[in-house]
């Protein structure tokens, strides 16, 4: 879902690169546009195909989702992860996880993805680790403690990605209204912890919102 125009490129550069894009699935339309109406901050469709590439390039037997909304990402990293990887995913709203399960259900992909409700740092601390794929799209403020999870728990080569990391270029200017202050310092703290990370090989990509891509170094 488009939340707004694009604050990263230019407006031709962004209308070039959606007439790129492929025919859009219809169920993932409808979920886009039920976003839209409803505000639901569900990843923008470029950030879907590019979630798609990398699962589909990493082969997971393993992903977890923080953040799974109304289950747009989920049945993206499922669809892309094929039929012999598991996906669960964290969502606090219980309203969302009935939503979630009910997209997921007429996807086909029931029995491939766990919608679990529950704190995302809660549930994350019971996994015990195996993670070959994680997807961060949850609370803001909770970036830099996901990353201190997910880093042990992840699988060698396990791949971390990260939505929202440029908090609509706020991350790189001076200036930051006062209600975005508190979420563009974590943020920048998390970008900064993640491509310093000794254990990963990260970068930030222009993408969307700001895309963050992370890759475990082999032991």
């Amino acid at each position: 879902m488009k939340r707004s125009n694009d604050a990263l490129l230019h407006a031709d550069q962004a209308l070039y690169l959606e007439r790129l894009e492929l025919p859009r699935d219809p169920l993932l339309v409808e979920m886009e546009a039920l976003a839209k109406e409803q505000n639901f901050p569900i990843s923008d469709p470029e950030v879907a195909t590019f979630l798609g590439v990398v699962t589909k390039a990493r082969a997971p037997r393993f992903v977890v989702e923080l953040g799974t909304n109304i289950g747009y990402g989920a049945i993206v990293l499922s669809r892309a992860a094929g039929p012999e990887a598991k996906v669960l995913t964290i969502e606090y709203s219980p309203e969302h996880c009935t939503r979630a399960r009910a997209f997921i259900g007429r996807a086909g992909l029931a029995s491939r993805v766990e919608v679990r409700q529950g704190k995302a740092l809660d549930v994350l601390a019971s996994i015990p680790g195996g993670i070959d794929l994680a997807y961060v799209d949850c609370v803001k403020e909770e970036y830099p403690a996901y990353l201190d999870l997910l880093v042990p728990r992840l699988s060698e080569r396990g791949v971390i990605v990260a939505d929202n990391v440029l908090w609509r270029g706020h991350v790189a200017r001076g200036s930051v209204p006062e209600s975005e202050r508190v979420r563009t310092e974590v943020l920048r703290s998390f970008n900064a912890a993640l491509v310093g990370h000794p254990e990963l090989m990260a970068i930030v990509l222009p993408l969307g919102d700001g895309v963050a891509y992370a890759v475990k170094r082999a032991s």
